[in-house]
């Protein structure tokens, strides 16, 4: 029986972008969802239960089972749930709505693409990295892990983004900028030119509103 354990039991969407999947595709036998809230657990959110918290992840059996991320909110909560699910050693599962087109796109481990998303020809998305609905990644951008391009976000052609970086709802990075990790593209805003590492902006064009230390950066660690 190959069971998948999906991690977030916030991310309603997400839970129902993997139900369309295995109706499609019938991948698992079992789906079930975990979450570190306890008072979550023991709901039922589509017609799944959440059967308890992370650690939940040490009875699973790595050759019958896989696992998938679904925080999203943020990039740092995005990275924390990673790092801790890491520990159980579970393969990831990639979930990728079946009518996006990912022919010439490379895509890392633990993806998470949702309907109406478009990823352009020689795009890379690096592991653990979210398109939500209907962002688009344009021809031959890089996106680096653990990020996040929000709904409607545009990402235009080879546009290099670096790990942990949020692009917000309806947010616009024009061609060729470099976004350096761990920035944050405020909603609504238009990026013009190169926006440095743990930089936060805003508006049309986009301007500096924070800019965090360096020593303060969260860090992806590798495998």
């Amino acid at each position: 029986m190959k069971t998948l354990y999906l991690c977030g039991a916030g991310n309603t969407e997400g839970i129902r972008l993997t139900i369309r999947i295995n109706q499609q595709q019938s991948r698992w036998d079992r789906i079930v969802i975990l979450d570190d809230d306890e008072s979550r657990h023991g709901q039922s959110i589509l017609g799944l239960e959440v059967v308890g918290s992370f650690s939940k992840l040490q009875e699973a059996d790595p050759d019958t089972s896989e696992v998938a991320n679904l925080v999203a909110r943020t990039t740092p909560r995005r990275c924390a749930a990673l790092k801790k699910i890491r520990t159980y050693k579970v393969p990831f599962a990639s979930l990728i709505h079946e009518t996006v087109d990912t022919s010439g796109v490379e895509l890392g481990q633990d993806i998470l693409v949702y309907q109406n998303a478009i990823i352009g020809a020689l795009a890379r998305v690096e592991d653990a990295s979210v398109v939500l609905m209907a962002g688009i990644v344009g021809h031959g951008c890089r996106v680096g892990r653990c990020c996040v391009v929000a709904p409607n976000a545009v990402i235009n052609a080879r546009v290099e983004i670096g790990d942990g970086v949020y692009v917000g709802t309806n947010a616009s990075i024009l061609p060729d900028v470099k976004i350096g990790p761990w920035a944050t593209i405020g909603a609504n805003s238009v990026v013009m030119r190169n926006v440095p590492a743990g930089t936060t902006v805003m508006g049309i064009p986009a301007k500096t509103v924070w800019k965090t230390k360096p020593e303060q950066l969260p860090r992806i660690d590798d495998d």
